[in-house]
């Protein structure tokens, strides 16, 4: 795959194919669907944002980039960075976040950790094409985190925490905490249910259990749950704010672009792989599952350690 930069220094990949050295499975779920259909986010953003937007402004709506990196913003801003802090993004695809935070504040370091190796190689790549000197990769995982206790300022976990076991998140929340200085502060922006998972009708059951399945997800968090797992780790002044409205316009774009996507596929005659597949289906069904406003929502819950 090569990267190319453009002149306003966002990264782009043409011919978004997946080297070989990748592509043989590798028993894990999540490295099998981000190894896979990674690439296929360079049609979601040009600069590998993963995640949904933030409306912040009323014609936001209009460039699905510039919601993306307003969201991008949103975490930053919740962190209140300061001159050598050192940030951690637990889960962080392809780096577009810390990618982001590494220029607007080159005072503060940034280190992301995935366990994709695909999203390592390709996200060092564009850290040394942009010429980002306070940013870097670790292969691991933030169940357990390769970091020592009580070294990091701030951290958080942008639509990444989700692909972590339990309803509860607490092996990455009780890893986040133990990295944490005394005072440092951690985001989790993602999508959560709102009741059980037993208690949903069999719509929305059936939706649900379809995006999981197709992004690699063993659950959604439970907001009641994670917030209450958080408080007895012994995080404080958590503030728990519902933003479903606000990435909504982002995710009005999903299924438009999927079956854009679809289309051009079939058009050049492409053949779609398994993981190719899944993220289409789930891109179509968010959207669709993103109504039940009293079963779902989006939230960021910020607390300090």
């Amino acid at each position: 795959m090569k990267l190319l930069s453009d002149m306003s220094n966002t990264v782009r990949v043409t011919n978004p194919k997946v080297k070989a050295e990748f592509e043989a499975e590798s028993g894990n779920s999540i490295i099998d669907y981000y190894t896979e259909a990674g690439p296929d986010y360079e049609y979601w953003s040009k600069n590998f944002n993963m995640h949904f937007g933030y409306a912040a402004k009323k014609w936001d709506c209009l460039s699905r980039e510039k919601m993306l990196q307003r969201m991008n913003q949103f975490v930053l801003d919740s962190l209140i960075l300061r001159p050598g802090n050192e940030v951690l993004d637990m889960g962080c695809g392809l780096a577009a976040t810390i990618r982001y935070g590494a220029k607007k504040h080159p005072q503060v370091n940034f280190k992301g950790i995935t366990i994709t190796p695909w999203q390592v190689k390709k996200s060092e790549e564009m850290i040394r094409q942009l010429n980002i000197n306070n940013a870097s990769i670790i292969h691991g995982d933030y169940n357990q985190l390769p970091i020592a206790s009580n070294t990091v300022d701030a951290a958080f976990g942008l639509e990444s925490i989700c692909h972590a076991e339990g309803t509860n998140k607490s092996k990455p929340l009780s890893e986040a905490y133990r990295v944490l200085k005394n005072g440092g502060r951690f985001t989790m922006i993602d999508g959560f249910i709102k009741k059980p998972e037993g208690e949903l009708s069999p719509t929305i059951r059936k939706m649900y259990n379809l995006v999981c399945q197709n992004w690699a997800l063993p659950s959604f968090g439970n907001i009641n749950e994670v917030v209450f797992q958080m408080k007895s780790i012994g995080f404080r002044e958590l503030e728990v704010e519902e933003i479903s409205w606000k990435i909504a316009p982002s995710a009005i774009h999903s299924p438009f672009l999927s079956l854009f996507f679809l289309i051009k596929s079939f058009f050049k005659r492409e053949k779609l792989k398994k993981q190719n597949w899944n993220n289409l289906k789930a891109c179509f069904t968010i959207f669709f599952l993103g109504l039940s406003r009293k079963s779902i929502g989006y939230y960021r819950i910020t607390a300090k350690k």
